[in-house]
C-alpha cells in the first residue's frame, strides 16, 4: 500500500500558505519604511542632544548670542558628501542635504534639511528654530502629508507651536511633526 498526500490535502496546504503570505507580506513591507523613519528620528534626536548644544555654546563664546546660522555648516549627499557639518555628526544615508545657515529665525521654524525620498521612501524635512542667548536651537522632523514642493530656504517657514502635531509650510503644504 502506497502512502501519499491526496490532491485535496495539497490544495489545502497551498491555500493556507497563501493566506499566511497575504497577511504577513504587508507587515514586512512596512518594516523598511519604519526603519528609515526611526533612523531619521534618531538623527534629529542626536542633533538636539549633542550638536545643537555644542554649536550654541560655540556661538555664545564667539559673541554670536546663540545664533548658529553664522556657522554656515552644510552637507550635500551628491555634491559635498564631506561637508563641514560631518565634523559634528555622522550623516545617515537618508539625509540628502542640510544647510544650517537657513536656521536664522528665533520665532519660526525654517527647513534646514531634506531626506532623500529614494532612500527614505517618503518626503521628510528637518526644521530648525535658531538659538538665542537663553535657549539652544531646536530641531524637529516633519513628514510631508500633502503633495507639492518644499525646498530649503528662508521662504519655507513653518507654522508650529509647542503642542502642535502638524506643520503648515509658507507655501501651503502640510506635514506631520514626528516626535
Amino acid at each position: 500500500m502506497k502512502k501519499a498526500f491526496t490532491m485535496i490535502e495539497l490544495i489545502f496546504v497551498i491555500v493556507i500558505l497563501g493566506i499566511l503570505a497575504a497577511v504577513a507580506l504587508p507587515k514586512f513591507l512596512g518594516v523598511a519604511q519604519q526603519a528609515h523613519e526611526g533612523n531619521l528620528k534618531s538623527f534629529v534626536g542626536t542633533l538636539n542632544r549633542t550638536v545643537a548644544p555644542t554649536l550654541w555654546s560655540e556661538s555664545i563664546s564667539g559673541g554670536h548670542d546663540g545664533d548658529i546660522a553664522y556657522t554656515a555648516l552644510q552637507y550635500d549627499k551628491d555634491t559635498n558628501p564631506d561637508g563641514n557639518l560631518t565634523k559634528y555628526i555622522d550623516m545617515p544615508k537618508e539625509i540628502k542635504n542640510m544647510d544650517l545657515s537657513d536656521c536664522n529665525s528665533t520665532t519660526d521654524y525654517q527647513i534646514v534639511g531634506t531626506a532623500d525620498k529614494n532612500v527614505a521612501g517618503k518626503d521628510y524635512f528637518i526644521a530648525c528654530i535658531d538659538g538665542n542667548a537663553n535657549q539652544a536651537p531646536k530641531f524637529i522632523l516633519i513628514r510631508q502629508t500633502s503633495t507639492g514642493t518644499v525646498t530649503l530656504g528662508d521662504n519655507n517657514t513653518t507654522d508650529i507651536n509647542a503642542t502642535s502635531t502638524t506643520a503648515t509650510f509658507s507655501n501651503g503644504e502640510t506635514g506631520t511633526i514626528l516626535r
